[in-house]
């Protein structure tokens, strides 16, 4: 009963794009995958597809936004649930349990995350960005942890943008009284490579400024996953 939507320009995340769908604990689900770059081989993707049950792939024009991307696989989607994930980050076994569990349980629209772990590949340093909340509800979450039901979408659609369609699409919902519930930390790490292709200087000055470093560690997963 879980739609999950990816979009990506990357072809090198193709593996863990489809691990983090594979990896949820969650009988009904479907994976939609949106690729967003013209030369981006897309045989390639649906013949990965084809090892996994409920998994479809898209190519959009890459002069598609975002948003529209997100819109595009959203309409598409069979399920009362969406969730988005990102293609480089990670997603443990139990989130999309723990997701949708406060998406029942709290009353909210929308739920994701505002404290969340951060890796730093290239330091090996696992930080804690934006310390302070969790469980409880709030006026903003994470793009890439944004879980609601297709209801929601159907009366407010992400625009036309490549960034700030999420922080639009919280803006609409705060606006319409809607709640916003950020979980815990746990189960979800966003992943800062250490190519410095992969993000600005100043994305990464901020994270770092606005995040408490939790330890060193080549393996992160055991240390940010919470059974549920």
């Amino acid at each position: 009963m879980v739609s999950i939507i990816t979009c990506t320009i990357r072809e090198e995340y193709m593996e863990n794009v489809f691990e983090n769908f594979r990896r949820q604990q969650w009988e009904t689900k479907e994976l939609i995958v949106i690729l967003n770059r013209d030369n981006m081989d897309i045989n390639k993707w649906r013949e990965k597809a084809e090892s996994y049950s409920n998994v479809s792939v898209y190519q959009l024009p890459e002069n598609t936004s975002l948003g529209e991307c997100l819109n595009y696989g959203i309409n598409l989607a069979a399920h009362p649930y969406i969730s988005k994930f990102d293609d480089d980050d990670y997603y443990s076994p139990y989130y999309l349990k723990q997701q949708i569990h406060a998406l029942e349980e709290t009353g909210a629209a929308v739920v994701g995350k505002s404290t969340s772990f951060i890796y730093f590949e290239g330091s090996k340093s696992l930080n804690l960005f934006y310390p302070g909340f969790e469980d409880k509800y709030v006026t903003f979450i994470r793009g890439a942890t944004l879980t609601f039901r297709k209801k929601l979408w159907e009366e407010c659609h992400f625009t036309n943008a490549n960034t700030g369609e999420d922080s639009q699409f919280l803006s609409y919902c705060i606006n319409k009284g809607y709640k916003i519930y950020a979980t815990s930390r746990y189960n979800f790490v966003n992943n800062r490579r250490a190519d410095a292709n992969s993000h600005s200087i100043t994305s990464i000055h901020n994270y770092v400024n606005h995040s408490i470093e939790v330890c060193k560690t080549d393996d992160y997963e055991p240390l940010v996953t919470k059974r549920l």
